[in-house]
């Protein structure tokens, strides 16, 4: 009986295995994955572009964290949840109007995905600061990130990178997800940011080159596309070393960076 009892043990754990190392642990791109071909030369001829004032200031807004299983921000990670942050961005530009990166969160999500730390009065600026923009990029449809918005703001539809405004430069990366995007930004001084957004879900996902578990792929062949543009994130640091990457969770400080929104009142 003993011996019976052992083997359909033994057959349950190899059966369950599979599954879980399939949703959770396997890196489920392509073997043969390539970065995309987006250069930063193309990135700064682009930005560019456009005369006018180029943005001066990055800032930020820590709307409130939760706490999310690693395995669903990089694949093999571990079941164990942590706290991650949500924020959102603002490129201020002089004599001009903003340009604001993200809508924060709704009511309707704070509930949902038991955010804590909530800072309503950051909220508040944010959506003043969306209020007075020139332009509101919402880098991915997570409600982590659009606010529940992103149907409301349309953005050109296509794959190519394109100038949005002096400085500014929006990289389309319709294979993660259809509204899914990387932002460039090349500030008056000089200084380089890359606004990653679902291609990078935190810093580890840079280190790792894993995207996401299967059980949290958007569709399609998502785990490829996100890993293409791993690759070509860090292609990008390695051309541009002093370039601050920002990605969807990144901690609280981040190098040049100030903390809170211009007062919009």
């Amino acid at each position: 009986m003993t011996r019976r009892l052992n083997y359909w043990l033994l057959a349950f754990l190899l059966i369950a295995s599979v599954p879980y190392y399939w949703y959770m642990i396997d890196d489920p791109a392509a073997a043969d994955v390539q970065a995309k071909p987006i250069s930063i030369t193309g990135l700064r001829k682009l930005a560019d572009s456009l005369p006018g004032p180029r943005p001066v200031r990055v800032r930020s807004e820590f709307l409130g964290q939760c706490r999310i299983m690693r395995n669903r921000l990089v694949a093999g990670w571990g079941l164990r949840p942590i706290p991650v942050t949500i924020q959102a961005y603002e490129l201020t530009v002089r004599g001009a109007k903003p340009i604001v990166i993200n809508a924060g969160v709704s009511a309707a999500t704070v509930h949902e995905y038991g955010i804590s730390l909530f800072d309503p009065a950051a909220q508040n600026r944010v959506n003043k600061a969306r209020a007075h923009a020139a332009h509101t990029v919402i880098l991915s449809s997570d409600p982590l990130q659009s606010g529940n918005l992103h149907t409301a703001i349309p953005m050109p539809r296509g794959s190519e990178p394109y100038a949005l405004a002096p400085g500014v430069v929006v990289i389309p990366a319709p294979g993660i997800s259809p509204d899914a995007k990387l932002l460039y930004a090349r500030l008056r001084n000089g200084r380089e940011f890359l606004f990653a957004g679902a291609a990078a879900a935190a810093p580890e996902s840079l280190n790792t080159l894993h995207p996401p578990a299967r059980v949290a792929e958007a569709g399609g062949d998502s785990g490829t596309e996100t890993k293409a543009w791993l690759m070509t994130i860090n292609a990008l640091r390695r051309a541009a070393p002093d370039m601050t990457v920002v990605t969807a969770h990144d901690p609280v400080d981040i190098p040049h960076v100030w903390k809170r929104f211009s007062d919009h009142s």
